[in-house]
């Protein structure tokens, strides 16, 4: 299809005539690298003669419904059913494609906040030139003709054009730099909930993920890496896995090797068989207790690197009528997606081609392009469906093992990882230690707060230009030195303990931590006070009417202070993070067989919805995450090793276990918040305090089968 494409800088036209198809981009701001082959813009939308339209969504699809809100926002700008929009998951980077800080990826709850607007104005922009192309084809007026149900209709005379029809007239126009969006009484779509588009395909198994994509001729590579982390290579025995049948070659990669087979199963075999030696390392002999040691001593070590002081804490806390002082610590966590790590790629002569679950384009090609030792313009990126992400799809190792294969061997390769080495060797949630001390007025008031955490850095790795000036990861005092509450003098710091794992982001990042310390320790503040847990929350955000109403609408939805069946405690807890407000409230036993949460009411403040279906399943799946974290789940260290290889040590919430869990959203139009990680982190806390409700035990170290509270 030959295709005119439209951008405030002029018209460019196509040479053949035969189909035409009106290609609308937004022009942005010049930043990062230059877009591949020097193209400046790329369409994000694309409307052919027969009426179809292809969205060029720049987000991954990984189960959180972004491309349902996309193809929602243009339908609605438009006026055409959602049906009409098909979605084509872009994978080059390009300038259009990318967000701040220049980069094309889709993570910390920005697929659908980060692009309403640039979505809308395209859609709007490509029905403004409709629209005049319809009023200059039917001689009337723009103002009397509206854009409905797939064409450009003119009540008064009861005439409409087909958009598609008038694409090639429009594609003539210049494009309006500045569209009017529709008022919000026109959307149709936008804030009612709308079935999700990719499940139909999930459920019937049409779907493509990275494991499900093949190529002609394609090789399958199995992973096998070193055991203890950090380990280099030493040697390897090809012969070891001669008897095989199937087995093609074995390659070196950096931290172990991948054995080449031609299916799967041999592949996994050979990876499985292989005699194989590493290098030592001096943390060959680290545990977690060690480690936890070590980050606990931490907490005395003055060189800490200081997010927030207000007021002389310090003094505050030695004056201070009372003082609670508590030592919370979370472990290390695996993403523990379903789908492993995989990609595949095709070496020629020409370039790269890489199919890959990728949460971020640009450091995908990147990867690629220095794997095969080619210029990033030779280097192509596809983006399939990811069978989960939570920040683990950021990785790119992957890529550059599997194109490292696909040269070794001459021939297109996927390359995956086994279970085993997704767990062991994949990259974590760092562990964590907290020290808290708050100070209590004689009247109950909290009159100051110190909040030390120590543990490896979250970014140092991820995106160490982050890093601030004094040291600070600012995921480690995220949702507290920026927390609402206002805590009279206050004090956050942190202390970087550095440890053996790879440390990466994971659902919430800092968030997820942080909203266990800080929310379960304010519990027992509250009850050194001698108040009301939900009551003591609303003194310390008075001052904030919309923290209030996020507050207020939990604890009421929830019954909080009514009576419960005998046996049951209620806890709550609130966060911020995301540019949103989130609180929650869960309702807990504890019996025989460990923790059993049976219901958690959330109450979310994001601003505004696109699609209220999808902010109620992200919401129940931050819940389940967060709980299935909060019971079972921890990566443990013995021999520098992790001691959990798969789902039979590696606890994953049952379904047995999931509760019944109610959202409540508050439209509050304070502008645009994320959906996808909010309800992660007050899941734990909630839990934590209504535990103490239910049996006046703390907990202050996760997951709880540590503390004998788990299944």
């Amino acid at each position: 299809m030959n295709a005119i494409t439209l951008n405030r800088r002029g018209l460019f036209r196509a040479s053949a005539a035969a189909a035409v198809a009106l290609s609308i981009p937004v022009a942005l701001p010049a930043r990062g690298q230059a877009a591949r082959n020097g193209d400046a813009l790329t369409a994000y939308l694309r409307i052919a003669q027969d009426g179809s339209i292809t969205l060029i969504t720049p987000v991954t699809e990984m189960g959180q419904g972004t491309h349902t809100a996309h193809v929602m926002l243009i339908a609605d700008e438009l006026g055409v059913p959602m049906s009409a929009v098909k979605t084509v998951r872009v994978g080059q980077p390009s300038e259009p494609m990318r967000r701040p800080p220049g980069e094309q990826s889709t993570g910390g709850s920005t697929g659908t906040r980060a692009w309403v607007v640039r979505l809308r104005t395209a859609a709007a922009q490509a029905r403004e030139v409709l629209t005049e192309a319809a009023a200059r084809r039917m001689n009337v007026p723009v103002v009397e003709l509206k854009a409905e149900d797939g064409a450009i209709v003119h009540a008064a005379s009861n005439r409409s054009i087909p958009i598609g029809s008038l694409v090639r007239e429009a594609a003539a126009l210049p494009l309006p730099e500045k569209p009017t969006l529709r008022p919000t009484a026109e959307l149709r779509l936008v804030g009612r909930s709308q079935p999700r588009i990719d499940i139909p395909a999930k459920v019937t198994g049409r779907a493509v993920f990275g494991m499900d994509f093949k190529v002609p001729g394609m090789l399958y590579a199995c992973a096998r890496l070193a055991p203890v982390y950090r380990a280099e290579l030493d040697s390897f025995d090809k012969s070891s896995i001669d008897g095989i049948k199937g087995i093609v070659d074995v390659v070196p990669l950096p931290r172990g090797v991948a054995v080449v087979a031609e299916n799967a199963w041999a592949a996994i075999k050979g990876a499985e068989a292989i005699a194989i030696r590493f290098k030592s390392t001096p943390h060959d002999s680290l545990d977690s207790a060690a480690f936890s040691q070590r980050m606990i001593a931490a907490l005395d070590d003055e060189t800490r690197a200081v997010a927030k002081n207000e007021g002389d804490v310090e003094a505050v806390l030695k004056g201070a009528a009372r003082t609670v002082e508590a030592i919370y610590e979370v472990p290390y966590l695996a993403h523990a997606c379903m789908e492993t790590d995989n990609a595949t790629a095709q070496v020629t002569n020409g370039g790269v081609t890489v199919w890959a679950p990728t949460q971020h384009q640009d450091w995908a090609l990147a990867e690629a392009a220095r794997a095969a030792g080619v210029d990033p313009a030779k280097v192509t990126i596809h983006t399939t469906l990811l069978g989960g992400g939570f920040g683990r799809r950021y990785a790119y190792e992957v890529v550059g093992q599997a194109v490292t294969v696909a040269r070794a061997v001459n021939r297109p390769v996927k390359l995956f990882w086994r279970r085993e080495d997704e767990l062991a060797q994949g990259y974590y949630r760092p562990a964590q230690v907290a020290r808290m001390k708050a100070g209590l007025d004689a009247d109950g008031k909290l009159v100051g707060f110190w909040f030390r955490a120590a543990g490896p850095s979250t970014l140092a790795e991820f995106r160490p230009t982050v890093i601030r000036e004094n040291g600070l990861d600012p995921q480690h005092v995220a949702s507290v030195a920026d927390s609402r509450y206002r805590f009279g003098a206050f004090r956050a710091d942190w202390v970087r303990v550095d440890g053996p794992p790879r440390n990466w982001i994971w659902r919430s990042v800092g968030a997820s931590q942080n909203g266990f310390f800080l929310e379960a320790f304010l519990d027992e503040v509250a009850h050194a006070a001698g108040k009301d847990p939900y009551r003591f929350r609303r003194e310390l955000l008075a001052h904030d009417e919309r923290a209030l109403k996020v507050l207020d609408l939990v604890a009421e939805r929830a019954g909080w202070g009514t009576p419960l069946p005998e046996g049951r405690a209620r806890g709550i807890a609130y966060m911020e993070s995301y540019g949103s407000l989130c609180a929650e409230v869960a309702e807990v036993s504890v019996g025989q067989d460990g923790v059993r949460v049976h219901r958690v009411v959330v109450a979310l403040d994001c601003g505004d919805i696109v699609n209220p279906d999808g902010v109620e399943a992200q919401l129940m799946g931050g819940v389940a995450q967060g709980l299935s974290a909060m019971l079972g789940e921890a990566i443990t260290l013995k021999n520098g090793a992790a001691e959990q290889r798969n789902f039979d040590t590696y606890q994953i919430l049952r379904i047995d276990r999931a509760p019944t869990v109610e959202t409540h959203v508050i439209r509050s139009g304070q502008g645009w918040g994320g959906v996808g990680e909010p309800g992660v982190p007050p899941l734990a806390p909630a839990v934590a305090n209504a535990i103490f409700a239910a049996t006046g035990r703390r907990v202050r170290r996760l997951p709880l089968t540590a503390e004998g509270l788990g299944v």
